[in-house]
């Protein structure tokens, strides 16, 4: 009697520590739908709405293309946002004039090599029409002008323009060692500025994000030295905090490529691509002694899509990532604890080379969509969730 009463309890504990860790009986499911086709080669994607029906639109960069476009949901027609910018690498967006319809800042004439680069930097305004071709408007030139991103760094709506080389103008690989700087541009009379340029390498990653809950963002970046966290001061100096190594290899085979918050309920963690284009998707974990790194996934080539949210509305973020190199994967990571100790991998996709990944509801039916543009398979997909 006593021997079954332990090989009950131990089948019930047993049961207990499965259900703990075993992924979700009931994940969300989705409906491939194809977007475009005959990019030459997808880089980024921006999911913004355009045309005023509270649908996200597309915008693609097609690095190898001489055009910016954008797909109208939910008919996915291309218009032509502009003509003759060759090399675009980076797209952002802000409603500058507060008419409802964004403006864009891009970047052009991009080369990874400096000395081969012109970078251009513009901004794009709409002749009352979105539909129509936009007026390009240059605002300064940075040889590898690389990302863009606008952030509200004072509180108040008012969104600075942030942008930042990949690598420094006296740079040579392997290590490129040289400083990156990072600039800013106010929205009046956008002249530059810079903000620092302690990073040196290759600075991969801009991600503004509201760290400490105050309304303001600061600046998370992704580059050589890992993950820092950049925290503008009203007396304009932009002071920065290590927040984690990233792959601890030596360089060019160390630091992080992409990163992405995410919160596990009210707990956050970092997401990350790493070492730069790298083979490792990492979580990082927040306690008292600092952020701890875990690898949940070493099988990448050429790592570069990287997105996070609940697409599943159970309050725990899911990672989407994916991979652009030989044998390319489009990875769904589903958190079996509310810690993000222990992740479970499920494939999305196969057949997209993904570059870039954005999650949005793009149906309008309350459920988080994933759309991804790929990189040498020149297509946009449209992830459709259906729920559980």
């Amino acid at each position: 009697m006593l021997s079954s009463m332990r090989l009950i309890c131990a089948l019930l504990l047993a049961a207990v520590s499965i259900a703990a860790v075993s992924p979700k009986r009931r994940p969300a499911r989705f409906r491939e739908k194809t977007i475009a086709t005959g990019l030459q080669l997808g880089y980024q994607l921006v999911a913004v709405d355009l045309n005023g029906d509270r649908l996200p639109d597309l915008i693609a960069i097609d690095e190898r293309g001489s055009e910016l476009a954008w797909y109208e949901n939910p008919t996915w027609r291309r218009h032509t946002i502009v003509a003759n910018v060759p090399r675009t690498i980076n797209v952002d967006y802000s409603d500058i004039d507060d008419d409802g319809v964004p403006e864009l800042a891009i970047l052009y004439k991009f080369e990874s090599k400096p000395s081969a680069s012109i970078g251009v930097i513009a901004l794009l305004h709409h002749d009352g029409d979105p539909r129509n071709p936009w007026k390009l408007t240059e605002i300064d030139r940075v040889p590898s002008a690389h990302r863009v991103r606008f952030a509200d760094l004072d509180g108040h709506g008012r969104r600075t323009l942030l942008m930042a080389p990949m690598v420094g103008l006296a740079s040579t690989p392997p290590a490129y060692e040289a400083p990156v700087p990072i600039y800013v541009y106010q929205p009046d009379q956008w002249k530059r500025r810079l903000a620092s340029d302690e990073l040196s390498g290759v600075v991969h990653g801009l991600y503004p994000t509201d760290w400490d809950g105050d309304g303001r963002q600061e600046l998370l970046t992704a580059s050589f030295a890992g993950q820092r966290l950049f925290r503008p001061s009203p007396d304009g100096a932009w002071p920065s905090t290590a927040i984690a190594q990233g792959a601890p290899e030596p360089c060019p085979k160390c630091g992080s490529s992409e990163v992405a918050m995410g919160h596990l309920g009210k707990q956050r963690f970092l997401a990350a691509i790493e070492p730069w284009h790298g083979h490792e998707v990492s979580v990082y974990r927040e306690t008292p002694a600092g952020w701890i790194r875990k690898v949940i996934d070493d099988s990448f080539v050429n790592g570069h899509a990287l997105a996070v949210g609940d697409v599943d509305g159970d309050g725990m973020d899911e990672i989407v990532a994916g991979y652009r190199g030989a044998g390319y994967h489009l990875y769904l990571y589903d958190a079996l604890d509310k810690r993000g100790e222990m992740w479970d991998r499920r494939a999305l996709d196969d057949k997209i080379a993904a570059v870039d990944c954005k999650i949005r509801d793009f149906t309008g039916d309350g459920r988080p969509d994933i759309a991804c543009i790929g990189a040498s398979t020149g297509d946009i997909r449209l992830y459709e969730n259906l729920g559980k």
